[in-house]
């Protein structure tokens, strides 16, 4: 169903390279519970690495994981790991125990709508667990740290999006010579839980009208399979924090994919209520900065995204201050301190804001 969405059936095929990179590997992936943490699994479990494991902080998607991928529905197997990357500490013991030669980091808060509305717990998890994450790898040894991030990293206009803009400055500034590491952007990604799809079928399923915020809205869209498999490759050319940028295809128009969700399932034509703009949501995602560049790379789906430099001398410790005080205003400004532009925050008063 989701192939015939996009009009594509990619399916990920690994190079030579990612198979001698994974076969008798020690793999560790964070956010495991997730769509595409739950993928990645499932992939890099058929390249013959010799240890996997699931981190997440929540069992009962580790359960959902254990029991797709290896038909066990027993929680007790050391490859299920519960964890919350928020806590140094314990991502440093844990990865001193475990020794993976490659962390794969796919855990994050991603849904753009309630993070606006408490841009303290985005900061949270998709910088500072990050930040945990990352210097618990360095700590540890790990060769390889990729990072999952999105193309709502680029010109962000969100909190979504700015918090994982620093996760990728994060990610480039952190390592060192002898960990590779790299984040990977991509689109939304169809069918993952919590997805616009989820929502779109159960609106048809139950003959509501389907919700959609503008009749020009459109986005890049991947499936589950293509988008871990990619990751995985870029894996392979990971060095010193690149971002990479996988191929997403053409923009599809949200209305256009309404349209041919219901005729695949035979429905009735559907009535769309048109809903506004979320704040900070962009009527089209962007790939790039207005100061960054896209480059070949020697796969012919990943792209190297040029970036400036000054952005790896951003101070995180005012961030660090302002999140640890719980004020929501005061998070929203610092992230504007650092150059986000976040209109929906500026137009804000204190008084208006939901309390936390």
């Amino acid at each position: 169903m989701v192939d015939e969405l996009l009009g594509r059936g990619r399916r990920p095929t690994y190079g030579e390279a990612a198979r001698e990179l994974f076969a008798g590997s020690r793999v560790a992936i964070t956010g495991a519970g997730g769509s595409v943490g739950g993928e990645l699994v499932a992939q890099v479990a058929r390249l013959s690495p010799s240890a996997i494991w699931m981190i997440d902080h929540d069992e009962s998607l580790l359960h959902a994981v254990q029991l797709r991928v290896f038909g066990e529905g027993q929680l007790a197997h050391e490859r299920t790991v519960l964890a919350d990357i928020r806590d140094f500490p314990r991502m440093q013991r844990l990865l001193e125990a475990l020794e993976p030669d490659v962390v794969f980091h796919a855990a994050a808060h991603k849904h753009l709508a309630i993070l606006e509305r408490y841009p303290s717990e985005a900061v949270r998890t998709n910088v500072f667990g990050t930040l945990a994450t990352i210097a618990a790898a360095k700590r540890a040894g790990v060769d390889r740290f990729i990072l999952v991030s999105t193309d709502k990293a680029a010109n962000p206009s969100s909190v979504l999006g700015a918090s994982k803009r620093l996760a990728e400055i994060v990610t480039r500034r952190l390592g060192g010579p002898s960990m590779a590491r790299a984040s990977v952007r991509f689109g939304n990604v169809l069918g993952s839980r919590g997805s616009f799809l989820h929502t779109l079928d159960h609106q048809l399923r139950s003959g509501l009208p389907v919700t959609v915020t503008d009749p020009d809205a459109d986005r890049y869209f991947m499936t589950i399979p293509e988008a871990a498999g990619l990751v995985i490759e870029s894996a392979v050319l990971a060095g010193h924090g690149e971002t990479y940028l996988l191929d997403m295809g053409e923009p599809v128009r949200i209305v256009d994919l309404v349209t041919r969700f219901a005729r695949l399932r035979r429905l009735p034509e559907p009535v769309i209520h048109f809903t506004g703009l979320l704040p900070g949501e962009k009527r089209s995602e962007q790939l790039l900065d207005d100061s960054e560049s896209m480059q070949k790379t020697v796969h012919d789906q990943i792209y190297r995204v040029g970036i400036e430099d000054h952005e790896t001398r951003i101070d995180l410790e005012p961030l660090a201050d302002v999140v640890a005080g719980g004020d929501e205003f005061e998070v929203a400004a610092e992230l504007s301190r650092l150059g986000f532009h976040l209109e929906s925050w500026a137009e804000k008063k204190r008084e208006e804001l939901v309390p936390a």
